[in-house]
Formats: structure tokens, C-alpha cells, sequence
């Protein structure tokens, strides 16, 4: 059973534990503190143009269909404004646009809501409330398309036969098994598809993905055409960001990945910024690389995810070592949207060269056997066996059933743990809709997804289904934290990771003039607290504690709680023992 404790503070913060009965202390503690000097070390300030944020709200976003929590775009505001107020500053909507397949991901126009989702009106009733955040699928569109129907119909008479990347052209011939064992694949297969023109005979066209989603060719004048049109469209409904879905496949060079070549991708870039600006818009970038290339785009000064987080943190759980968090908090970009789940899943490349402790082959098995998460595939040429060799992309998995599986026990600690160290993190927090309602895998929409494991996390809820969810307490807790992340000074200034304590403690401090936010994690014992600066009765700055400690049944040995010699504990003046 769980027990939601609550205190009430005057700046209108409430500091939340969540027990586990028989398990768990809670003590609150209050003083009235000087500020002080910074902590050991050197703050780190968010100095690239964050500071204001690039006009981008400092604020918890919302990861979500238009149409899995309720029927459509009309239940979702409504949802979001009777439960969620406080919460949620940003709504990141995935594809709301007219689609033939990949869950809208295969758009056939950005000028056009899906009727079945709304209207342009709800767009533009959300954009309004909150920074909306819209996607567009810079590498492929829909074979049902108008541009593609044009190029069936008319072949090499079609105004859009340049807009596609004609695979035998672009090999001069066939493709060698050097070139096919070099190129990123997302499918079994050579991305490639064989299409039957309306005038009689075939064409064979680019295609990384489905045969839903057709390449585009960036570099024509024509698809530069197509991007400048349904981009400045889209642009002009009020987003505040605008997600770069898998642009990093639409550069391709014969002998090499065609995945992110340069300089071709930042010409790709240019582009996209020179319409976005126009709008004043920011772009978003979403790919899934090793972390060094998001440290590169975030030196550009574009926005990037990161997708490193999400199994950092199970490695942290896993492994009990802060180590591999600490560094990349340390060195992750400061103009970032952090995650710990999506619509995709938890991407691996993402973490390689991060977790030193232990090897990521040792982490992929303890996902996969422990936590019981299903990955999804990116595929390798073997040009010796002229055979493609799966290899796991990203873990298909709800980060709430993952905590669950690893730690049955204090499942509901372990998950609040996980979203506390996402907020101290630097950056800006976005929480997809599944795990702001602490959701569980879901089974039969897997097996409904026709062999896809990425429907496991892609639940549709209904009004009162999510509803209902909200009334748990691990949720409301979570939403008790994100109203105290959205409005607490200290997340608009400098961020600090104390890198003189042992392995196992992760402590991360945020500071702005004098108001302070501190993070103290122990990943031995998997317990926490934070302290905070609030604003007392008498106007003075008050030092606030929750804290989550004294386990009765500790995973591994040790204290059950920090060190006092780790952090600088308040002075005691007041406890209460719940």
C-alpha cells in the first residue's frame, strides 16, 4: 500500500514523499539559512543563450497523441485544463497531420489536421495556452501524397521526379557490398523500394524506412520546394518548436552511412532555421547517435534531446554508481529537452561511450533480461553472408514497468527518483503521456501494432481511464513535482555537479541569486531528498527538506541514508516523523 505525504510551504511548494507502509521514514525539516557562498567547485552557468530560454517556456512538456488520451484534440485541451494546470507548460503533439501509416509519421501534407483529430482551430487553441511543439518529417513522405501521385502518374514527366532519390542513379548501377554493409538501415533489407509507374514499368526509390514513408531528395530543387512550402505552413500556427524527426537520414553520399553527413546536414539545417526564424520559431533535433553528435548540434546553438538519460539512469539503479550521471551532467548540452521515455523507446547508441562502469553490451542484457524491456532494430549488412544482422536500436519499454521490474518493492520511490534527477538535470523536462500517468506496458496494443514492440508503450486512455490514473498517488506526487520544477527560481539559473563524493552519491545544485535547489541521490541505498529555498513567514529565505530514507529492507548493504559528511544538512530546529 502507499501512503502521499504533503506539506503545505507559503511560496506554494509542496514537498511530497511517497512510502512504502512499514518501509520508510519521512522527515521534514525547516530552517531559516543564509544562502551563502556557491558549494565546492565551479558553477557551471547555463550561458548558451539559455537564460531566456530562446523564448522557449521553462517548463515541464507534454509528450502526447492527439488522440490517446480521449478521442481527439477537443478532449485533450480539456483534459489538460481541468487536471493538469501548473503541470505542463509545453505540449509536444506528435503527428496530428493526414497519414498513411507508421502511426503519422508518413504525412501526406502538413497543411491539413486529420479530420479525425480536430481542426486547425484546436491547434490553435492549444498553441495558445501552451508552447506547442510540432513535427516534421524532414527525410520521407507519404507514397499517398500528392507529390508522389504526381510522379506515379506522369514518371519522368512529373514536375516531382527529381524530389525522389532514383536508387539505380544514385549508385550508377547497383550499390556494391561495400556500399550496402556501409549505409544506417532501419529494416532488414536495402532501403529501397520498387514502384510500379501508371505509364508502364517500375522505378525503384529511395526508402529507409516503410514503404509508407518515401525519401526525399534534400538536395533538388525540388525537394528544397517541398520543405520551404509545408514547413513555412506549419510554422505559421503558432509552434514554438518544430521537432526535426529522423533528419539525419536525408543526407546521403555514395561510400559512406548516409546518416548525418557533413557539411550536407547543416545546409539541411539552414534551411529549416532560415524558415523557422521567420516565424520565430526553434527547431528541435531528433537523432539518435552517439552523444557527441548532439554535443555538436547544441554547440551550433540548435536544440537537442537527450536520449542518453533514460538508461543512464536504469544503469545508475542497475549498477549503483552515480559515476556515468555525474560526468554527463557534467558535460550534456545546456539547450536540451530531456526525456526519460517517448513514442520510440530508450535509444542505445545514445549511451555508448558514457557508461564506463559497466559495458553497455552488460547493460543492454540486464534491460532486456531484468527489466524486461523488447528493442526494436536497426539492421547491418554482413557482406561476407550477404545477410542483414539485427542489432538493438531502442528498448521498447514504460519507464514505469521497467523501475517496476528491477524494484517490485519501492517501484513508485524508484520512479519519483528517476523524474527527480530528469528535473535537476539541465535542460528543459519533457514527460510523454504514459509516464505522467506512471502507465504500464501494454500488451495487447503490441500485439495489436502487428508485430511492432513499440506499441507496448503507445496506450490509448480514455477520459476517465486517465482520470482514474491520476488519482494515484505515485501521480499525483509526480505532478506535485512538476508543479515545483515549473516554479521554483532556482531552475533559471546556474546547475553545479559535486564531483568530491563517493561513487555511489549523485548531488546536483541549482542556484539563482539566492534562492537554491539541491539534489542529494544515494545509489547504493536508492533513496533521496532534496532541499529547497522557499520564502518564510517573516520574508526570509527558508531551507526546506523531503527526504526518503531508512529503508527496512535495503537492496544492498550500507547506511540507509547519505553520510552527513556528503552534504550540508540543514540544521535540525524542527521533526516530524510521519
Amino acid at each position: 500500500m502507499v501512503h502521499l505525504h504533503s506539506f503545505s510551504a507559503d511560496a506554494g511548494l509542496r514537498a511530497l514523499c511517497l512510502t512504502n507502509q512499514q518501509q520508510t521514514t519521512v522527515k521534514w525539516v525547516s530552517e531559516t539559512v543564509d544562502v551563502g557562498d556557491n558549494p565546492p567547485g565551479v558553477f557551471a552557468p547555463i550561458s548558451e543563450g539559455l537564460a531566456d530560454h530562446q523564448g522557449v517556456r521553462n517548463q515541464i512538456q507534454l509528450s502526447t497523441y492527439a488522440h490517446h488520451i480521449g478521442n481527439n484534440l477537443t478532449d485533450l485541451y480539456d483534459f489538460m485544463e481541468k487536471n493538469l494546470q501548473g503541470a505542463v507548460g509545453g505540449l509536444h503533439l506528435l503527428p496530428f497531420y493526414p497519414s498513411s501509416g507508421d502511426g503519422g509519421f508518413a504525412p501526406i501534407t502538413y497543411k491539413e489536421v486529420d479530420p479525425e483529430k480536430g481542426t486547425w482551430s484546436d491547434i490553435d487553441r492549444l498553441a495558445k495556452k501552451y508552447d506547442l511543439m510540432v513535427e516534421f518529417m524532414v527525410n520521407h513522405i507519404s507514397p499517398a501524397s500528392q507529390e508522389f501521385q504526381d510522379f506515379l502518374a506522369k514518371g519522368p514527366e512529373s514536375e516531382f521526379w527529381p524530389m525522389f532519390i532514383h536508387w539505380n542513379e544514385f549508385w550508377g548501377g547497383e550499390p556494391t557490398l561495400d556500399d550496402l554493409e556501409r549505409i544506417r538501415t532501419r529494416k532488414p533489407e536495402a532501403p529501397v523500394l520498387t514502384v510500379d509507374l501508371k505509364s508502364g514499368g517500375q522505378e525503384k526509390v529511395w526508402c529507409t524506412f516503410s514503404p509508407q514513408q518515401i525519401d526525399i531528395n534534400v538536395s533538388s530543387k525540388q525537394g528544397e520546394a517541398f520543405i520551404r512550402d509545408q514547413m513555412k505552413a506549419l510554422c505559421s500556427r503558432g509552434a514554438r518548436l518544430v521537432r526535426l524527426d529522423a533528419f539525419g537520414y536525408a543526407t546521403k553520399k555514395r561510400g559512406t552511412s548516409c546518416f548525418f553527413q557533413e557539411p550536407e546536414v547543416w545546409k539541411v539545417l539552414d534551411l529549416a532555421e532560415e524558415l523557422a526564424n521567420a516565424t520565430d520559431t526553434r527547431m528541435l533535433c531528433e537523432v539518435h547517435e552517439s552523444y557527441q553528435t548532439n554535443i555538436s548540434l547544441a554547440e551550433r546553438g540548435y536544440w537537442v534531446y537527450d536520449f542518453a538519460l533514460p538508461l543512464l539512469i536504469l544503469h545508475a539503479f542497475t549498477f549503483h554508481t552515480a559515476k556515468n550521471l555525474r560526468r554527463w551532467l557534467s558535460i550534456c548540452p545546456k539547450r536540451q529537452i530531456t526525456v526519460l521515455d517517448t513514442h520510440d523507446g530508450m535509444g542505445i547508441d545514445d549511451i555508448s561511450g558514457l557508461a564506463e562502469v559497466a559495458d553497455v553490451d552488460e547493460l543492454a542484457h540486464t534491460v532486456e533480461c531484468t527489466l524486461g524491456c523488447d528493442p526494436n532494430f536497426k539492421y547491418i549488412f554482413n557482406k561476407h553472408t550477404q545477410k542483414y544482422e539485427s542489432r538493438p536500436h531502442q528498448f521498447n519499454c514504460t519507464y514505469f514497468s521497467a523501475v517496476g521490474r528491477a524494484f517490485p518493492q519501492h517501484r513508485e520511490r524508484m520512479y519519483l527518483m528517476a523524474r527527480v534527477i530528469q528535473f535537476f538535470t539541465p535542460g528543459i523536462p519533457m514527460i510523454y503521456y504514459v509516464g505522467l500517468l506512471a502507465g504500464e506496458n501494454d500488451l495487447q496494443a503490441m500485439r495489436d501494432s502487428l508485430g511492432s514492440s513499440r506499441g507496448i508503450n503507445r496506450h490509448r486512455y480514455s477520459i476517465n481511464e486517465a482520470e482514474q490514473e491520476l488519482q494515484r498517488p505515485v501521480v499525483q506526487a509526480l505532478l506535485e513535482l512538476c508543479r515545483f520544477r515549473n516554479s521554483h527560481p532556482a531552475f533559471n539559473g546556474e546547475t553545479h555537479v559535486n564531483d568530491e563524493v563517493e561513487d555511489h552519491l549523485l548531488e546536483v545544485s541549482w542556484r539563482n541569486g539566492e534562492h537554491k535547489a539541491t539534489l542529494y541521490a544515494d545509489l547504493r541505498n536508492l533513496c533521496f531528498h532534496s532541499d529547497v529555498t522557499m520564502e518564510g513567514k517573516n520574508g526570509k529565505l527558508e531551507l526546506r527538506r523531503y527526504e526518503v530514507g531508512e529503508m527496512a529492507s535495503p537492496p544492498t548493504s550500507g547506511t540507509d541514508d547519505m553520510q552527513s559528511s556528503q552534504r550540508p544538512a540543514p540544521q535540525k530546529q524542527a521533526f516530524a516523523d510521519v
